[in-house]
């Protein structure tokens, strides 16, 4: 009676292992998944902050007066401060989301 006892404590042991096992591997790929958006994201936002200035860039070039350089100066500084923007939210973004699942709130 008591090493029946004893297996079902074992077998309970062995299924929440499992249990717990399948867990982790669902966080990592949630976490991966979240990971990989935010780098998407991330990449977007900066390939749209590049074409923004190069789009400023060739307007201002064709116009050729000094008020453009200005302009040019104005839109990389705020490519410039886009790009420092973002990388710091993608590491909130991915802290957070790391948080959210592992149960840190």
């Amino acid at each position: 009676m008591a090493s029946e006892q004893v297996n079902r404590i074992l077998e309970a042991e062995k299924k929440a292992a499992g249990i717990e096992q399948d867990a982790r591997i669902k966080a990592d790929e949630i976490l991966a998944k979240a990971q990989k958006q935010a780098q998407t994201d991330y990449q977007d936002a900066l390939s749209e902050a590049r074409k923004k200035v190069s789009a400023l860039y060739e307007k201002h070039k064709t116009e050729g007066s000094d008020e453009n350089t200005a302009s040019d100066s104005a839109a990389e500084k705020a490519a410039e401060k886009l790009r420092d923007d973002a990388e710091p939210n993608r590491e909130a973004a991915i802290a957070a989301a790391m948080n959210i699942l592992l149960g840190r709130n």
